[in-house]
């Protein structure tokens, strides 16, 4: 279906205007790939996990959108960008009923935004597909791909879609995460010298997991994610590669996972791997022998 014909069904056959209505967005555990191309074109492929910002939107009198967490001004921003758009009232207010940590590589921001615009646009009996998303966020600063279902290969610098690449596959992650926050924004800004070399190898792990996904072959799945999460350690250098790598030999999981841009490392484990329940629980105890903490996600 072509955007324009999604636009068009966009609108819900309704009179009754809501007083307050939700919006939902799942984070994603940092990317199973990211990197740069040839052509210079920033990119990563989502992971979507059990993290779900929840917001609802009240409609009031007011002329700008106001929030229940002051910190989430980017969500104000984006549904003040999304009722403007449309020539809708612009008073609301965001609830915050879930969120999940910031600055830590798990597309929190990202999140909240979506969420945002999906709940005010369900405030005024209206559905938002995922091309609107992209272009209100677009002016607001680089972004995950988690307005889409499923795993998407993402652009994220430029807020637009490569392409969907299928359903989310049934994994479990156990992740470990250093102290501190990453800044997003500051880390887009910052240039990091990619060789041409890289550049290759970054379009041919990017065909790769594409027909990987059209395989289902969660094998290939990890060593990609493993070889980004290796690459990734020159411009965001994460202290528990070391110790993550040995378990994921000594565990045998499909893989590692980083949040490129976040503090996160993660084993990788097939949800149907009739052992991945006694290989998660020894990954997470030897993880706690060396003081580290850990948590559990899996996929959505």
């Amino acid at each position: 279906m072509d955007v324009h014909t999604e636009l068009a069904g966009s609108f819900l056959d309704c009179d009754a205007l809501p007083k307050r209505a939700t919006g939902q967005c799942f984070g994603t555990f940092g990317e199973l790939l990211q990197g740069v191309l040839p052509n210079n074109r920033h990119f990563l492929v989502t992971l979507p996990v059990d993290l779900e910002t929840v917001v609802d939107f009240e409609v009031n009198e007011d002329t700008r959108v106001s929030a229940s967490i002051a910190s989430r001004t980017k969500a104000c921003r984006a549904a003040d960008e999304y009722l403007c758009r449309n020539d809708l009232p612009p008073g609301g207010k965001l609830h915050f009923k879930s969120v999940f940590p910031a600055g830590k590589g798990l597309a929190s921001s990202s999140a909240d935004m979506v969420a945002a615009i999906r709940a005010a646009a369900r405030a005024h009996l209206r559905e938002v597909v995922p091309f609107e998303i992209e272009c209100i966020l677009r002016n607001i600063e680089p972004t995950d791909g988690v307005m889409y279902d499923g795993v998407v290969s993402f652009y994220h610098r430029d807020v637009e879609l490569d392409e969907r690449l299928g359903d989310v596959p049934p994994l479990s992650i156990i992740g470990a995460c250093r102290s501190g926050e990453c800044d997003t924004i500051k880390f887009n800004q910052t240039r990091h010298e990619v060789s041409a070399q890289l550049r290759g190898e970054y379009l041919e792990l990017l065909k790769e997991i594409k027909t990987a996904f059209r395989n289902n072959d969660l094998k290939s799945l990890g060593a990609i994610s493993t070889r980004s999460c290796e690459l990734s350690q020159t411009f965001n250098p994460m202290p528990h590669l070391d110790t993550m790598h040995s378990l994921m030999v000594e565990t045998d999981a499909l893989g590692l996972i980083a949040a490129h841009s976040g503090t996160y490392l993660g084993l990788l484990y097939d949800v149907n791997d009739p052992e991945r329940v006694s290989k998660s629980t020894y990954a997470q105890m030897k993880l706690q022998a060396n003081r580290i903490s850990s948590q559990h996600y899996r996929t959505v």
